[in-house]
């Protein structure tokens, strides 16, 4: 069962975008710091003052409830199979092409895991990035980069919506700019 972490953004307590899952590479690591409270010994990781508040726990479980229904709509409402990864052989072709794609436009070999992928009807939503870098999407005709930048998903910010989904909806909502070509290539 995944545990959610949490953090705070302007005086709210919110889940994080990731939750540990099991056999994650993050997850023996937070099994032996998971006694370690956000805001020190004593003081509830929700609200940041001292003892253990109900409520403070209640939400958290609410909007992580939340967060995970939203992420179920999305997939359901956007990627083709209805799920993260790659489902099948056309799927996995077309995955690679993507991702070949993505690599000559970064110049480097990617480090992408293809289960964190999302396929839509026309394009792949890779999850490669660095500080300021959330991912990319890839459309399957013409191989078009669309950069994801954090900003962007603070531009379109969807209530309890993790940051990825907010970028592939406003690039679905023809929000995003592509990316100009490398004259390298």
């Amino acid at each position: 069962m995944a545990k959610p972490i949490f953090w705070r953004r302007r005086g709210v307590c919110m889940p994080s975008d990731c939750l540990v899952r099991e056999g994650s590479p993050f997850h023996e690591h937070y099994l032996t710091h998971q006694a370690v409270d956000l805001f020190g010994p004593g003081v509830c990781s929700g609200c940041g003052k001292h003892g253990f508040h109900p409520a403070c726990e209640a939400r958290a479980v609410e909007r992580v409830r939340a967060f995970d229904e939203n992420k179920r709509r999305l997939l359901e409402q956007h990627a083709l199979h209805g799920t993260y990864g790659v489902v099948g052989a056309a799927s996995r072709q077309s995955y690679d092409f993507a991702v070949a794609a993505l690599s000559a436009y970064v110049e480097r070999p990617l480090d992408c895991d293809p289960q964190h992928a999302i396929e839509g009807a026309g394009w792949w939503f890779i999850a490669e990035g660095w500080i300021g870098m959330l991912g990319f999407i890839v459309e399957k005709e013409g191989a078009t980069i669309y950069p994801l930048f954090s900003g962007l998903a603070a531009r379109n910010w969807l209530p309890d919506t993790s940051a990825d989904w907010c970028m592939i909806v406003a690039y679905v909502n023809g929000k995003v700019e592509a990316a100009e070509r490398s004259t390298n290539t």
